[in-house]
């Protein structure tokens, strides 16, 4: 192929690292008992344990069937409504999810992990207005939560609302300051931006907690070359792919870092393993 010219390199080099944000994951809650204080009948609460410990150990198949039958036991439980839509999370079937969760929600409207899921599932759904409006209202319940903030600040990114996505993350890493996601995904709204000084913050913070992201390493190599660090921006290429040697947009990215550096001929082979490994440009 021929090699880019650097106006064309600047413009890839920010489109390629959206790819990358598939990597992020937004954050979903456990299966629950029965709410503090709630009288279930004997043969639901027992249904509901069996359908935990099948969700727990990934047999999602029987925990619905444990669900469903718990929900016929006793439908006025909350909770048994909120863990069949988990379980239907988790088998990516959404639309049934919504409809649990909105069940926990009608017996329960403080539910506030009923509310984020939901949020969740609209996310995956790609209804991102009502993936906003949800997670708003579990925050309205409770704001306290790390994740919430982390959630919303992951939907707001899908709305290209990068600046309002920032103190979002802002809010999750002052209430949690030990999850490496939340600094990720918390550089990759800055970076997006363009406070790139700050993404090494960031990025800094989540490898420090999780030296094996490739993710983070892969931003700080964008924040890097943005500050024109460029010998930096490869050693952190290089670890990134030493993480995730298969990734393509990753040898993209550092490519477009080389050609910028004028080192043509170790950029074309960095294009070369991108499109082996099946990156199309």
């Amino acid at each position: 192929m021929n090699i880019h010219t650097n106006k064309y390199t600047h413009a890839a080099f920010i489109s390629v690292f959206s790819l990358l944000l598939a990597l992020a994951m937004i954050s979903t809650v456990a299966c629950q008992s029965a709410p503090q204080g709630y009288k279930s009948n004997p043969e639901a609460i027992q249904l509901n344990e069996q359908g935990m410990q099948c969700y727990t150990s990934g047999q999602y198949d029987r925990a619905l069937m444990y669900f469903g039958r718990a929900t016929e036991a006793d439908p006025s439980n909350p909770a048994v409504w909120f863990n069949k839509g988990q379980t239907l999370d988790a088998q990516r079937k959404y639309d049934q999810a919504i409809d649990a969760y909105g069940q926990a929600i009608k017996l329960d409207g403080n539910f506030a992990d009923a509310w984020s899921s939901k949020a969740v599932s609209y996310y995956n759904l790609d209804q991102s207005d009502k993936a906003l409006e949800s997670i708003e209202k579990a925050i309205a319940l409770d704001g306290n939560v790390a994740k919430y903030w982390s959630n919303k600040g992951l939907i707001l990114i899908a709305m290209n609302k990068y600046s309002e996505a920032v103190v979002c993350f802002d809010k999750a890493t002052s209430l949690d300051s030990q999850v490496d996601d939340y600094w990720t995904n918390k550089a990759y709204a800055q970076m997006k931006s363009n406070q790139y000084d700050a993404v090494l913050v960031s990025t800094d913070k989540a490898l420090s907690l999780n030296e094996n992201s490739a993710l983070a390493w892969g931003y700080k190599a964008r924040a890097l070359y943005e500050l024109r660090r460029y010998d930096e921006s490869l050693i952190a290429f290089d670890k990134g792919l030493a993480l995730s040697p298969d990734n393509p947009a990753l040898w993209y990215s550092k490519g477009l870092a080389l050609e910028t550096m004028k080192r043509t001929a170790e950029a074309q082979k960095c294009y070369d393993k991108a499109r082996a490994l099946g990156y199309q440009f």
